[in-house]
């Protein structure tokens, strides 16, 4: 009875390493030296929803946001970069759906997003390459037709610009 007990403790222990979570990313990348972290909690997202009303689109796009989180890797070490790099080849978070991936060069970059009820819940994009590595998680209770709409607006903006 006793090996049983131990055999079965010792396979959640192996289950719950498999499981990849972002705050354990979050958490081993923002004390590395040079690393850039923010995080807009609920309470200063609400303050920014306030001020925020030039635009109905992109206002209602803001208002369903919570919370972001965000981490670069610029102004680190090459070694931090690479580890970085490593880590998010073999990433893959728990309870997220992939939506986009795309390699081009050494530039790796993910999109995933986690649904609830035809909202998003969350938004985590994470980008990797040999000069700079970012994570940002983005949450909220947000209409699928808002996200289509801001990109498509600020798609025009950047087309325009280009010579």
């Amino acid at each position: 009875m006793k090996r049983v007990l131990i055999l079965f403790v010792f396979a959640l222990s192996v289950l719950g390493t498999s499981a990849q979570s972002v705050e354990a990313l979050f958490r081993q990348y923002r004390n590395e030296k040079n690393v850039d972290y923010v995080h807009i909690p609920r309470f200063v997202m609400s303050m920014v929803k306030m001020l925020a009303k030039e635009r109905q689109d992109e206002a209602g796009a803001l208002k369903a946001v919570s919370s972001i989180r965000a981490l670069d890797t610029e102004s680190c070490s090459p070694a931090v970069r690479k580890s970085f790099q490593k880590t998010l080849q073999t990433f893959q978070p728990a309870g997220y759906t992939p939506v986009v991936f795309s390699k081009e060069g050494d530039e790796t970059s993910y999109i995933y997003i986690k649904e609830k009820k035809g909202y998003i819940r969350e938004l985590l994009i994470l980008s990797a390459g040999n000069n700079e590595g970012a994570i940002m998680q983005i949450k909220g209770k947000i209409k699928p037709d808002d996200v289509d709409t801001v990109v498509k607006r600020n798609t025009k903006k950047n087309c325009l610009k280009k010579p």
